[in-house]
């Protein structure tokens, strides 16, 4: 397994996505006031949410067409669904837009816009993705970013114009252009064929699709469910510090996602005992050298950004979760996919979600502030970390990962509360290397390795 080769490859790919997450995780909340970055985070809280609006249409077709070439697709039902897709779009659009008015949230209102452009750009996506036309596939991923970034820096850097409506408003131009082009190109493709809407054809793309719609809306709930309890139940600055944190955590999680990418292929093709073994052990190590991002932002925050000095508070605790949750993503939900264990899945999110939910509420209950829900969240990585051990014979949690974990979280807490920015570099630093060695000496060798030799799993 070549993962220097790999893992390069799928960063490269990624650098505009990164650019994009630096410009909004830092340099956007250093430039508006914390009432302002509020109301924008909320925008993009909300938007984490429209994907669900096609009900698992956009899923099914994904299926539908996966392996197919172009010249095998039936153009005249594709037109069909496209079109059905576009409508359906537009009454749920209208829907969220009256809803909008009626309770007057304009920034439901601006979320309402969001769902047609975002929804479709999906449905060319997958499309695209299905019948691997991924020249089209990769200018749809790269467009919206590359938009963004110019956008916003120019706002900052150039006009210097202090408002949140300015950022939301670049976020549904980016989409908005991209789909309106897709959309010229894609009448073009089909204008000499006949629409036909096999409403027979719809409904089972919507059973094959609404399940996996279901695991997507319980996994985007459980990210998410903690900066719910903070914006329903706490103040605006104290959301606004929590979204700046999960920001911190967003730029990571480009990393992480860029893991799963790689792996999830060699996962498939080869899963046996001792690689699955090697590759927690690898997530674990990997994860752990990831918190210690948390020094880079705790300068960068000092300096540049202090009016957000408060967030971190809540990234010294949250990042204490890496190793659970890059184990989660990177792995077990990648095994839950290679193994067709697409209803344990769904039962396990679900589950997990239900006990954040708890966590959350008992946090906000006793406590009554967003460092307890910070807490709250990070025990509910750990707890999916031990839950979806027991669904792999091989990888439940063994004495030692329970010993590590422990010595670990304890160590960046310590470095990262108890005592300065220097010291705490140095402690966690010093201290996680004679951890790593004293538990996992062979396999950080081996990880380096790989790297380094490009030597096989």
């Amino acid at each position: 397994m070549d993962l220097r080769k790999d893992l390069f490859k799928v960063f490269g790919s990624n650098v505009i996505t990164l650019a994009v997450g630096i410009v909004s995780g830092l340099v956007i909340p250093s430039f508006l006031s914390l009432d302002q970055y509020a109301y924008f985070k909320t925008f993009t809280l909300y938007l984490g949410y429209v994907g669900i609006l096609h009900f698992g249409l956009a899923d099914g077709l994904f299926i539908k067409y996966g392996g197919s070439y172009e010249d095998e697709v039936d153009k005249s039902l594709l037109k069909g669904e496209h079109h059905f897709f576009l409508v359906f779009q537009f009454i749920i659009s209208i829907a969220i837009i009256i809803t909008s008015f009626f309770i007057d949230d304009k920034i439901l209102l601006a979320f309402s816009l969001s769902i047609i452009p975002f929804n479709l750009l999906t449905f060319y996506k997958f499309f695209y993705q299905a019948i691997g036309k991924f020249d089209i596939y990769s200018k749809i991923l790269i467009f919206p970013p590359i938009v963004m970034l110019i956008a916003n820096l120019a706002v900052i850097f150039i006009f210097k114009i202090e408002n949140y409506w300015l950022f939301i408003i670049i976020r549904l131009f980016a989409y908005t252009s991209i789909f309106l082009i897709l959309e010229y190109n894609f009448y073009k493709l089909t204008k000499s064929v006949d629409t036909t809407v096999d409403f027979e054809e719809i409904k089972s793309i919507f059973n094959i699709g609404f399940f996996i719609m279901l695991g997507n809306l319980s996994s985007i709930a459980f990210y998410s469910i903690d900066r719910w309890f903070v914006k329903l139940a706490l103040t605006t600055s104290d959301f606004a510090f929590y979204s700046f944190a999960m920001s911190m955590m967003a730029m990571i999680n480009i990393f992480i996602n860029s893991i799963t990418k790689v792996f999830y292929p060699y996962l498939s093709r080869n899963s046996n005992d001792k690689i699955l073994q090697k590759l927690k052990s690898y997530f674990i190590i990997i994860a752990s050298f990831a918190s210690s991002s948390y020094f880079l932002f705790s300068f960068i925050v000092n300096n540049f950004i202090p009016k957000h000095i408060p967030a971190l508070n809540i990234i010294a605790i949250i990042f204490a979760g890496f190793p659970a949750l890059i184990t989660i993503k990177a792995l077990y939900v990648n095994l839950y996919k290679v193994r067709k264990s697409d209803k344990l899945y769904v039962k396990t999110v679900f589950s997990m979600l239900l006990i954040s939910v708890i966590l959350n509420f008992i946090a906000l209950t006793v406590f009554g502030n967003n460092i307890a829900i910070a807490i709250a969240t990070t025990i509910s990585f750990y707890i999916w970390f031990y839950f979806s051990s027991r669904h792999f014979e091989t990888l439940f949690v063994s004495l030692k990962e329970v010993l590590y974990l422990v010595i670990f979280v304890v160590l960046f807490i310590y470095s990262s509360n108890l005592v300065s920015l220097l010291v705490g570099t140095i402690v966690f630093s010093v201290g996680l290397l004679i951890l790593v060695f004293g538990f996992y000496k062979s396999e950080f060798m081996g990880l380096i390795n790989e790297f380094k030799n490009k030597g096989d799993l």
